[in-house]
């Protein structure tokens, strides 16, 4: 590789710290002499999924331990070697050593380098892969030269998409539970990459993207993150979801069974998804409100909420009828059971029961009587809904995907910080909007309308309060759950005898 000269100091800027320590022995001047870069990067050629080598244009980001933030060196990529260039002052003496990492993030070219106290600090957070490699540098005979060996960081994986280049001006979306964005929060002197907290199974976003000296058959869209640890090298079903236009845009679905990714550093690591194959999702659309649960260990786990009720036939109402209404309504579910107590007549004063039913009451609750409670009692200890037991579970396909809030997850969306809550006089409910937080889910919506519960034979305050079951018992008295409770003036978790029919809003990871 041809040595690039970078003369760091010139003019009003120069700085003595630039210049080659000369001894002179009459007067101790020292004698200004350029910094010769010879620095080059191999690329790993590993990301089959779209990119194999460098592309002009391609930047690489170089730290120095010695170096305050934000002075920095930028290698570019010309199409045939790489040209270095200084930023803020970088200002490197004759015999200066120490360590310099190299950071390469495929869609951060336009980046700039900011100080975050002593750390180094990318002007945007890229969610995406990167490259990196640390090595020891020593400024000999006014010149510095070495060879980084970038290499993705441990446990990431990236899909391709190819979409027509009419959509690139969409925002789109990747999610998997399995898979966690990740980004770069800083970069400390000693080579510390620390990383933007992670959210797992939080959505990857696309990067438009397209492959030098292609068609257009080849463009598309980047998504990359970390794969869970018990995921690696070892064969696990995906339903990957995709959101082209946001959250009132268009949703697809599509399934693996059995797909092995990340079968060591340089394998399995990268999937072209398939053109085909995508199931469109009509109902119950996965909508992100941004709702993040703790998780041991202090990451967070990223929580979609369904766009309806589980039975409705609306996501919204559409007019100010009753008719509108009730379809936004849903069915009414006791607290484990996975089917209404009625066949017909959800809404009517006098429903046609079920075979055994008479009404939501303890003769009809498949777990009782309350005196001996068959499951989710002192015996067994279970405090949580079973996937059986679960009527989003069982009802909402693709069957396991979706399940019932937890309380914690209830009080989540409850939380007046970050979600406003509307009341509709006319539709009869709340429109939950994501007020504050960053990504896509910012002013994403679902309305939860205020259906009432069957308790006994009574449908009751229907158009008036909301009554949503969690999966969760109430652990002080076993015969009774947790449950949302609404009204037009406000929102609170509660508890109520598990037999009670409410409503259920399903939820997936």
């Amino acid at each position: 590789m041809k040595k690039i000269a970078l003369i760091i100091c010139a003019g009003l800027m120069a700085l003595v710290s630039c210049n080659k320590e000369i001894a002179s022995p009459d007067q101790g001047v020292k004698e200004a002499t350029p910094v010769v870069f010879n620095l080059t990067a191999t690329h790993p050629g590993d990301t089959k999924a779209v990119k194999t080598g460098w592309e002009t244009g391609d930047v690489v980001f170089v730290f120095f331990s010695t170096q305050a933030a934000p002075r920095y060196l930028e290698m570019k990529w010309n199409g045939t070697k790489w040209v270095s260039e200084g930023k803020n002052s970088l200002a490197l003496t004759e015999d200066e050593h120490g360590y310099m990492t190299a950071v390469y993030l495929p869609f951060g070219s336009d980046a700039t380098v900011t100080a975050d106290g002593t750390d180094f600090k990318f002007s945007d957070t890229f969610e995406t892969y990167y490259l990196t490699d640390r090595m020891f540098y020593y400024v000999t005979d006014g010149e510095l030269s070495g060879t980084f060996t970038m290499k993705i960081p441990e446990g990431y994986v990236q899909f391709f998409e190819y979409v027509p280049s009419s959509y690139f001006d969409k925002e789109m979306e990747l999610r998997e539970p399995h898979l966690t964005p990740q980004g770069i929060a800083s970069i400390s002197a000693n080579g510390t990459i620390t990383h933007t907290a992670a959210v797992h199974g939080a959505p990857l976003p696309g990067y438009v993207y397209k492959k030098e000296g292609t068609d257009s058959g080849d463009w598309g869209f980047l998504f990359s993150g970390i794969l869970a640890e018990e995921a690696r090298n070892t064969a696990t079903d995906y339903t990957f979801t995709m959101v082209y236009g946001g959250w009132d845009g268009s949703y697809f679905t599509q399934s693996f069974t059995g797909k092995t990714f990340y079968r060591g550093e340089q394998e399995g690591r990268a999937l072209r998804l398939p053109d085909g194959g995508w199931e469109e999702i009509t109902d119950y659309k996965p909508i992100d409100m941004g709702c993040e649960i703790t998780l041991s260990g202090g990451d967070y786990k990223r929580v979609y909420w369904a766009s309806r009720n589980l039975g409705a036939s609306k996501d919204f109402p559409d007019a100010d009828t009753d008719a509108a209404r009730q379809a936004t309504w849903g069915d009414y579910y006791a607290w484990g059971e996975t089917e209404p107590y009625y066949t017909d007549g959800a809404y009517s004063a006098s429903p046609v029961w079920a075979t055994g039913k008479t009404g939501y009451d303890w003769d009809s609750y498949g777990f009782g009587p309350y005196t001996d409670l068959q499951k989710y009692n002192e015996t067994d200890g279970l405090t949580t809904l079973e996937a059986a037991d679960d009527a989003a579970t069982v009802n909402v396909p693709p069957t396991g995907r979706w399940r019932m809030p937890t309380e914690a997850e209830w009080r989540a969306l409850n939380n007046t910080s970050l979600y406003s809550k509307t009341w509709s006089s006319v539709n009869k409910g709340y429109t939950v909007t994501r007020k504050e937080g960053t990504g896509y889910c910012v002013g994403n919506s679902i309305f939860l309308p205020a259906a009432g519960e069957r308790s006994y034979t009574e449908l009751s305050q229907a158009g008036s309060s909301g009554y949503y079951w969690s999966a969760s018992a109430y652990t002080s008295n076993l015969i009774r759950a947790n449950h949302l409770y609404f009204t037009s003036s406000g929102f609170s978790t509660n508890n109520e005898l598990r037999f009670n029919g409410m409503s259920i809003r399903p939820v997936h990871d």
